[in-house]
C-alpha cells in the first residue's frame, strides 16, 4: 500500500494526541518519520531517472536535480 500525504499526515496526527500511551505515540512518530524519509527516497531516485528536457518540464536544472539526489533520506 502506498502511503499518501492524507495518510501520513493522519499517522502524525494520531502520534499526537495526548489519549494514546507513550509507548504508542512514539512508534507512530518513527512510523511517521520512516515513511516521509522512504518516499524522499523514491522520489529522488524517479528524479535520477529523468532526462534534460524531463527536468526541463518541471523546471529543474541538471545541477539541482543532482543536488537534491545526492541528499540523504533524513536531509530536507
Amino acid at each position: 500500500m502506498t502511503l499518501t500525504t492524507a495518510h501520513l499526515e493522519s499517522l502524525s496526527s494520531h502520534a499526537t494526541t495526548s489519549q494514546l500511551p507513550i509507548a504508542a505515540r512514539v512508534a507512530l512518530s518513527f512510523a511517521a518519520a520512516v515513511t516521509t524519509w522512504d518516499q524522499r527516497q523514491r522520489t529522488r531516485r524517479a528524479l535520477s531517472n529523468l532526462n534534460s528536457a524531463q527536468l526541463n518540464d518541471i523546471g529543474l536544472t541538471l545541477d539541482e536535480a543532482r543536488a537534491e539526489v545526492s541528499k540523504k533520506m533524513w536531509q530536507i
